[in-house]
């Protein structure tokens, strides 16, 4: 028993029994009515029980966030919330530095995270609303309701995704109360999930087990070749991964027996923003027997991440909900470097750790790199294609063991650890990224000039 116990961390198992609670939960909640305020006060009561008395940090944000949106000006609020949720979230991370407290880690920050995104997407979402009020006929989905002041935290408790994601709108809530989902057997949707730990969970403990992170740490690292060093860091990619794709397989469970992110398929409903064919979503919302999509809330494209062709794609592919949140809220709505800010930000939200910040800047670096290497190596008119020599040498070169060595700098967190393990395998990637990067700065073709119109 002692070593079964082993194979896994404390934090894993205590993640895995929040998994099984949490899916328990939602078979529970589902039989006795998806109500939005229950599982909101069930999510406050799991967070008050394994985090106790620091459930305040979350708290302090909620209550804040709340009379910003209350009272503030209606143009400014997303600004004003954004601002201040992120300012908060460096306070609360670097308040163990000025404060007699322990530092905000595991649990607790992960339930900061969540709810960081949860508070600013409302936000979002009331605010579109508001501005879009007199539409006649939008384009684009908004707030079919105002949600009241227990419904918001509600939502940034509800029990779904407080601890592991995946993100979804107010909206996507409101819509899992349809009536016509009370009858809809989620089963498949669950099965198709279930599955995936039969190779996943296998896979994640025997790697984790027999390839630690600690060696990357270690001098030993410094004692075998340049391609071992490689392959080492390929085997904690897939660590990394298989605990993740192991993770949400059970969090999209959870949302899917609870009706989260379940439209109809005729509806072609995208990641987090729900149906997109309005008016077809219209026309047979409520209706019983027809086929359904979970679409909305898939978090991971599992063979985009392992066999895309680019560094875009694999990213895009990988937490889509939290990319999606990043796209809609930060990436659409800056006027300057956007991939760079984008970057920026979805680095502050994950930590405030050096390895965090080091990855995700050779990530917007390695975005360049791939602009450019694509012009270079035009795709053929017929097929789509660039030519299969290219794409088998990028692949497994520069884009695979790119994602492998980005991957142990998030893992790493400390800058004195990703230096150690960085420094062995020579920066290969930024070092790689540079010349490209300036190159791609001089070779800029400038916006043109407007001119007004005389009169």
């Amino acid at each position: 028993m002692d070593k079964i116990i082993g194979l896994l961390s404390k934090d894993d198992w205590i993640y895995t029994g929040l998994l099984l609670f949490s899916f328990g939960s939602s078979l529970y909640v589902r039989k006795i009515g998806n109500n939005i305020l229950a599982s909101g006060a069930l999510g406050f009561a799991m967070a008050l029980v394994i985090i106790g008395p620091k459930i305040a940090y979350s708290l302090g944000i909620c209550v804040i966030a709340v009379l910003i949106q209350q009272f503030a000006n209606k143009k400014s609020t997303p600004f004003y919330v954004f601002l201040t949720t992120f300012t908060y979230l460096m306070l609360v991370r670097f308040a163990h530095y000025f404060l007699p407290v322990n530092e905000v880690a595991s649990h607790t920050n992960v339930i900061q995270l969540i709810i960081t995104l949860r508070i600013i997407g409302i936000t979002f979402e009331e605010n579109d609303a508001w501005l879009h009020k007199d539409d006649q006929n939008p384009t684009k989905r908004y707030l079919t309701r105002m949600p009241t002041i227990l419904e918001k935290f509600a939502y940034f408790y509800h029990f779904c995704g407080l601890f592991t994601g995946p993100y979804y709108t107010f909206q996507m809530l409101i819509d899992s109360q349809r009536e016509v989902l009370k009858e809809w057997d989620p089963t498949p949707e669950v099965k198709s999930r279930f599955q995936r730990l039969l190779w996943s969970v296998p896979v994640f403990v025997i790697t984790n087990h027999y390839f630690p992170l600690d060696t990357l740490r270690s001098d030993a690292i410094w004692e075998v070749s340049f391609f071992t060093r490689l392959v080492y860091a390929a085997l904690i990619f897939v660590v990394f991964k298989t605990r993740v794709y192991s993770a949400w397989a059970i969090a999209e469970s959870i949302c899917v027996i609870l009706g989260i992110g379940i439209y109809p398929a005729a509806s072609n409903p995208k990641i987090i923003v729900g149906p997109t064919d309005l008016k077809a979503f219209e026309a047979v919302k409520e209706q019983k027997s027809i086929e359904m999509s979970s679409d909305a809330i898939v978090n991971l494209d599992i063979p985009k991440v392992e066999f895309s062709d680019g560094f875009r794609d694999g990213m895009k592919a990988w937490n889509r909900s939290v990319q999606t949140w990043l796209a809609l809220y930060v990436h659409s709505r800056v006027k300057v470097m956007r991939v760079e800010t984008t970057m920026l930000v979805s680095a502050i939200w994950h930590g405030t750790y050096a390895g965090y910040f080091m990855s995700f800047g050779v990530v917007a670096m390695c975005a360049i790199l791939e602009d450019v290497i694509f012009k270079l190596v035009p795709t053929n008119p017929e097929t789509g294609l660039r030519p299969q020599w290219f794409r088998i040498l990028y692949t497994h070169t520069i884009r695979c063991r790119g994602f492998e060595m980005l991957a142990t700098g998030f893992l790493l967190k400390n800058a004195s650890d990703v230096h150690h393990f960085w420094s062995s395998i020579y920066y290969w990637l930024p070092l790689l990224c540079v010349p490209f990067y300036i190159y791609s700065v001089k070779t800029a073709t400038p916006k043109p000039k407007r001119f007004q119109k005389s009169e």
